[in-house]
């Protein structure tokens, strides 16, 4: 009965990463799935990161590894610009862009644009953070099966539905990028992801279907180690604070009277030495008590930005 009811709930929570993560509307009759490496990736890919930089040079095209996924935070009232190289020497250009206005009193707006491929778009929104935003660059596929390479704006963490840039590319397993130039007038931090080239070909082909089949996965994975470790927390905390309290604090009693017993040499350090180890005991016990509601807490807290 327990493992029906957790399997349920699992299956509930993947079914919220599908629905919310795979597709994201870029306007009203376009859709693009993020192939390759994402946030929670599918298969095991390295990081590097590099922050204060002026200009970036990221190459791979001397080792058996892709670029993944380009990930730049660009300063307000400057510009990032980047060259992505992939394939057999190809290259595509871009830049992007955040201009801070105070049309919006007392909140920051800000306006960010987009060049890349030729294309430029352009948009307006408050914004809470306005020293920096995020951009990211990779692979995705339009809802006509399209595959390409595409540029967006990360907004609160997914694509922003107003600002992002797809240019097709044709059979991405062979055009995979493989080195990516990057420069601004202002310091910026960057992050790039990559992984072997097998990987890489093989995730950013993959139709979204299997990008969904994924996703699912994943979520079944997440969800079940997830409870499985808040079941395990409230066992321990059924076993100590509700089954065998009394039990606990009767042997926690008899073996600190022994010790204080034993090492005190006359009956006022005893005391002093017995009370003071159930004091400690005590407020031991409650800070455990305490880390694991804390845990619990940031946990949800965290689950909950997650969906």
């Amino acid at each position: 009965m327990i493992q029906k009811h957790t399997s349920t709930k699992a299956l509930l929570l993947a079914l919220l990463l599908l629905a919310g993560m795979i597709v994201s509307p870029v306007c009203a009759d376009t859709a693009y799935t993020l192939t390759g490496y994402q946030e929670f990736n599918v298969f095991d890919v390295q990081k590097d990161m590099f922050n204060g930089v002026y200009n970036l040079t990221f190459d791979k095209s001397q080792q058996d590894k892709a670029i993944t996924l380009i990930h730049f935070k660009v300063p307000q009232e400057h510009t990032v610009s980047f060259t992505l190289y992939y394939g057999s020497g190809n290259t595509v250009s871009g830049s992007a862009s955040n201009v801070w206005n105070v049309s919006v009193i007392p909140l920051h707006s800000t306006t960010s644009t987009i060049i890349f491929n030729g294309e430029t778009k352009q948009y307006s929104y408050v914004d809470t953070n306005p020293d920096w935003d995020y951009y990211l660059s990779g692979y995705a596929r339009d809802n006509t099966n399209q595959t390409g390479l595409i540029v967006y704006n990360a907004g609160y963490g997914g694509f922003d539905n107003d600002l992002a840039i797809f240019k097709p590319v044709s059979n991405p397993a062979v055009n995979l990028i493989y080195k990516v130039v990057l420069s601004c007038d202002a310091p910026f931090d960057v992050d790039v992801s990559y992984g072997s080239k097998g990987d890489v070909a093989a995730a950013v082909s993959k139709t979204a279907f299997q990008t969904g089949t994924d996703w699912l996965n994943f979520g079944l994975l997440v969800g079940g180690s997830v409870l499985g470790f808040i079941t395990a927390v409230f066992a321990w905390i059924k076993f100590l604070y509700m089954g065998n309290l009394l039990l606990v604090v009767a042997l926690w009693l008899a073996v600190s009277m022994a010790y204080s017993a034993t090492t005190s040499k006359d009956i006022w350090g005893f005391y002093k030495k017995f009370f003071g180890l159930q004091r400690s005991f005590y407020d031991f016990m409650f800070k455990i008590w305490q880390a694991v509601v804390s845990i619990i807490a940031q946990m949800i807290q965290a689950f909950l930005k997650w969906l």
